[in-house]
């Protein structure tokens, strides 16, 4: 790497993976779903990034990815090294204390030249490259501005929160994620995503799918 890449600016995508999917009986990011695992969709969606952001975009940002585990590490971590996926893991050893640790684990692990990171969960299967791509010309208008996804009637991830952003997301709390930032920011950038309204909970949820 030469020494323009290093200090380009990058936009950071973590794919957060380190619940313990109670709910699913098994490790949900190893469910299997149109012949891949969750896991494996969503990161492989994650590294179209660099082919789907706009021209002038690409030429100013890089892109790094971040697969934030934690319950299910070693079995997760296995099955990423089986399909040479693991260099992007980082281990969040604080996983039992929820949501906010994953996303303090992310952005400590930013590169120090991140100007925003993206986050983003294994079990919002429908969510295509054209929703990332829309997310991310959104936001590029306004680097300095939450930019997420409105499905329903929430605002939620996927979510991009410029680096202004970084200090509150260290200082959350518990199984806190990033909408709770998301409702009391001034000022957010909400564009209608409906295929990020559908997560996967269970068994049933994702076999619904499927038939």
């Amino acid at each position: 790497m030469n020494t323009i890449e290093k200090k380009q600016p990058k936009l950071t995508i973590a794919l957060l993976a380190a619940g313990q999917a109670s709910r699913f009986g098994s490790p949900k990011q190893l469910a299997s779903y149109q012949g891949k695992t969750l896991i494996e969709r969503s990161i492989t969606l994650l590294e179209t990034v660099p082919e789907i952001m706009s021209e002038t975009i690409a030429n100013t940002i890089n892109s790094e990815i971040l697969i934030i585990t934690g319950a299910h590490h070693p079995v997760i971590h296995q099955h990423l090294t089986n399909i040479s996926k693991d260099q992007y893991v980082v281990f969040n050893q604080d996983w039992q204390k929820g949501m906010s640790s994953s996303i303090k684990t992310a952005v400590t692990h930013c590169s120090k030249n991140s100007v925003g990171i993206m986050f983003v969960t294994v079990d919002q299967i429908y969510i295509t490259p054209k929703d990332i791509q829309s997310l991310i010309n959104c936001w590029q208008q306004e680097t300095s501005r939450i930019t997420c996804a409105q499905y329903a009637d929430h605002q939620g991830v996927p979510a991009i929160f410029p680096r202004e952003y970084f200090s509150k997301l260290l200082n959350l709390q518990d199984d806190k994620g990033a909408r709770s930032l998301i409702k009391s920011a001034p000022n957010v950038n909400a564009i209608l995503l409906p295929n990020a309204e559908l997560d996967i909970d269970t068994v049933e949820q994702l076999n619904a799918q499927i038939i």
